[in-house]
């Protein structure tokens, strides 16, 4: 890892940053590896990631916001749009069948994001989640991937297919 250039948002707002020029000055070894692989999966299946805020890049499918990836110090996080904020794709529940066919269920529910309070929403709210119930859930991210392994990276690109399956119903179903 070479030393971070600590840019200020202003500075990343102009110069709309790359996460792939990025991923390397943050992160070492597998995890800069595995983080570079799932940008490019993501480009390869036509969710662009482009820079949203400091440190953190959104990536659309035909025009949905559908997954944020945060890198830091050492760290990175997935994070798929799914919450009660989003109309189109308002909770794990839609995917509840896939999921636990699939054996993802253990990883989707070991990755609820409590709430720490980090911005002026809190406290959290409680949630249910693949028929589980939960309390103190951030309602902004309810489920984010922090340092993701093999398993949970397996398990985003399922939940990213399945988003990216809906949102192509939703744009077909509007024509």
């Amino acid at each position: 890892m070479s030393e971070i250039s600590k840019l200020s948002f202003q500075e990343q707002k102009v110069l709309k940053l790359k996460i792939e020029d990025e991923i390397p000055k943050f992160l070492d070894g597998d995890m800069r590896q595995a983080a570079l692989d799932f940008v490019a999966y993501m480009r390869d299946n036509k969710m662009q990631p482009s820079w949203q805020s400091t440190n953190s890049w959104k990536a659309n499918y035909k025009g949905q916001n559908i997954c944020v990836i945060r890198i830091s110090e050492g760290s990175w996080c997935v994070v798929p749009r799914i919450s009660r904020w989003n109309k189109l794709i308002p909770s794990y529940d839609l995917y509840e069948r896939e999921i636990t066919e699939e054996g993802l269920r253990s990883i989707v529910l070991a990755n609820v994001n409590i709430c720490r309070r980090c911005a002026n929403c809190g406290p959290g709210w409680s949630m249910t989640f693949l028929g589980k119930g939960f309390d103190d859930v951030c309602h902004n991210v309810p489920v984010r991937y922090v340092d993701p392994g093999e398993a949970e990276i397996a398990c985003i690109k399922r939940v990213l297919e399945l988003m990216r399956q809906r949102v192509g119903e939703s744009v077909e179903a509007s024509k």
